[in-house]
C-alpha cells in the first residue's frame, strides 16, 4: 500500500459513510425550489443538479473551490505544484514536505511507459491532430489496467477505489510524457526526451517538450496552469463524460480517453485557442496594440455581425473567473516579459475594456473574463505558440481531477449513472397535460 493510499483511506471511509447516510436520511428530499422546466432540459440541463463530487465546486462569484474550501488563488499559492493539489483532493489536506516528496518518488517509480504506447503513437501519421494522438495512445494504455483484471478475478467493491488509484497514478506518470512526445513529434525533431526524476511533474513536461525556457518563466507558468485547470466540478461536459464512463467501471485509461474526446469539441476545449486567434486578429487589423476606442469598436462590430467574443462569460460563473485573476497575478511576476509582449498587452487591454462593452448588451448575463481568454496568450508569449496543441495541455491538466473524482466515486460506492430520457412528444405532453402525464415513465427507486 502506497503512502497516498494509506493517507486517503480514512477520507474514503468517511466519504463512503457520509454518502450512504445522506442517501438514507435525505433520499426523498427535494434539491430545487421549483420544478425542472422544459427549458432546463432543452438548454443542456442548465440549472438542474446533474452530478456530485467533493473534489471541487464552482461558486458563481468565487469560482472553483477545491474540496469546497480552497480557492484557486490560494491553491496556487499553497500547493505550488499539481501533485499537491491532487493529494489535497484525495486526502482532504495538503501534504507535508515529506509526504509530497514520497508521493513524487512514487510517481517517479512509475515513469517507464510501456513500449507499445510509443509504437502506437509512431504508427499514426505525424499530421494526425494532437488530440487524436493523445486519445489513441491513452486508449492503448488501457491494457495496463490492474482494475480490469482484479474485477474479473472477483475483487470486492470496497477495493475498487484502491485499484483505480493505482491505475490513476500510472496515468499521472505517463500522460505528460505522451503529451510531450506528441509535441516534439509534430513541432520538434521527433526525438523523445526522457523525464528527469529530479524535476517535479510540470518541470518534467517542459523539459521533455523541448521548449526553450532559460528564464524558467514557462515552467513556473505551467505549474500555475496545471493547478488552475486541475478540476472544475462534476458536470461540465468533460467531467460529466468522465464520470459517466467511469460509473460503468471502465478503467481509468478509458475514462481519460472519453474525457479527452469531450474536450476535443470546440464548444468545450478550444476557447483558449479561439481567444488567442482573436487577439492576433485584433493586432493584425490595427497594426499593433489598439487603443481602447478601437477595442470597443472591434467588439461592437463583432457582436453586431452575430459573432461571439471567446473567453468571456461562463455557464456557471457570474463574476470574473478566479483563474483569470490567478493568471493576472502570475503576469505581475514577469512584468519584464508581459510589458514588452504585444499579445499580452493586447490581451490585457481587451480584458479591461470588454466587460464594460458587453455589460451594455442585455442578453449577456456574465460579461466577465474567464481563464480561457488569457491562458493561450501567455502560453504563446512564453514559448508555446502552437494553438492546436493547447487542448492537449487542457487534457493533461484536467486529468488530475478526473482521476480524483473517479477514485472518490468508487470509494463512495456510487452506482452507474442513468437518468431518464424523454421524447419531444413526451415533453409536449407533460407541458400541456401536467407533469403527472409522465408518471408511467418514472420508476420509484
Amino acid at each position: 500500500m502506497g503512502l497516498i493510499e494509506t493517507k486517503a483511506a480514512p477520507a474514503m471511509e468517511a466519504a463512503r459513510e457520509r454518502y450512504q447516510r445522506v442517501l438514507r436520511d435525505y433520499g426523498n428530499y427535494p434539491l430545487t425550489k421549483g420544478p425542472v422546466l422544459v427549458k432546463n432540459l432543452m438548454r443542456g440541463n442548465r440549472g438542474v443538479p446533474g452530478g456530485m463530487t467533493d473534489t471541487s465546486f464552482v461558486h458563481p462569484y468565487k469560482g472553483v473551490q477545491f474540496n469546497g474550501d480552497l480557492a484557486c488563488d490560494e491553491a496556487v499559492e499553497r500547493a505550488e505544484i499539481p501533485e499537491a493539489i491532487f493529494w489535497y483532493m484525495m486526502v482532504e489536506q495538503l501534504p507535508s514536505l515529506d509526504d509530497l516528496q514520497a508521493f513524487k518518488s512514487d510517481l517517479n517509480a512509475r515513469l517507464e511507459v510501456p513500449g507499445y504506447a510509443w509504437d502506437t503513437l509512431n504508427a499514426l501519421p505525424v499530421s494526425t491532430h494532437p488530440m487524436t494522438q493523445l486519445q489513441t495512445v491513452t486508449n492503448a494504455l488501457e491494457g495496463e489496467a490492474k482494475f480490469r483484471d482484479a474485477y474479473l478475478d472477483g475483487a470486492a467493491s470496497g477495493e475498487y477505489w484502491k485499484l483505480m488509484l493505482d491505475d490513476g497514478l500510472n496515468q499521472i506518470a505517463w500522460q505528460h510524457q505522451v503529451a510531450a512526445a506528441i509535441y516534439r513529434r509534430i513541432f520538434g525533431d521527433g526525438k523523445r526526451v526522457e523525464p528527469n526524476p529530479a524535476h517535479d511533474w510540470s518541470e518534467q513536461f517542459v523539459h521533455m517538450s523541448g521548449a526553450e525556457d532559460p528564464s524558467g518563466h514557462l515552467t513556473a507558468y505551467m505549474r500555475v496552469y496545471f493547478i488552475s485547470h486541475a478540476d472544475h466540478e462534476a458536470t461540465n461536459a468533460s467531467a460529466n463524460t468522465g464520470a459517466i464512463v467511469n460509473s460503468t467501471l471502465a478503467t481509468i485509461a478509458s475514462t481519460l480517453s472519453a474525457t479527452y474526446n469531450a474536450l476535443s469539441g470546440p464548444r468545450h476545449g478550444m476557447a483558449n485557442q479561439e481567444s488567442l486567434m482573436l487577439i492576433e486578429r485584433v493586432l493584425d487589423q490595427y497594426g499593433g496594440v489598439p487603443t481602447e476606442a478601437q477595442v470597443t469598436e472591434f467588439i461592437d462590430n463583432l457582436l453586431d455581425s452575430g459573432g461571439v467574443l471567446p473567453g468571456f462569460g461562463h455557464a456557471q460563473l457570474r463574476d470574473t473567473d478566479i483563474r483569470f485573476v490567478v493568471l493576472t497575478n502570475y503576469l505581475a511576476t514577469i512584468a519584464e516579459v508581459a510589458e514588452k509582449n504585444d499579445i499580452i498587452r493586447c490581451m490585457r487591454l481587451i480584458a479591461d475594456v470588454a466587460p464594460g462593452v458587453l455589460a451594455k448588451r442585455p442578453k449577456i448575463a456574465n460579461p466577465h473574463q474567464n481563464i480561457d481568454f488569457g491562458s493561450g496568450a501567455v502560453l504563446s508569449a512564453l514559448g508555446l505558440p502552437q494553438r492546436n496543441f493547447y487542448t492537449v495541455l487542457f487534457c493533461i491538466s484536467r486529468m488530475w481531477g478526473v482521476i480524483a473524482q473517479a477514485v472518490r466515486a468508487r470509494g463512495e460506492g456510487k452506482p452507474i449513472m442513468r437518468p431518464i430520457s424523454l421524447t419531444t412528444a413526451m415533453v409536449e405532453e407533460a407541458a400541456t397535460g401536467g407533469p403527472e402525464a409522465l408518471d408511467p415513465y418514472f420508476q420509484d427507486e
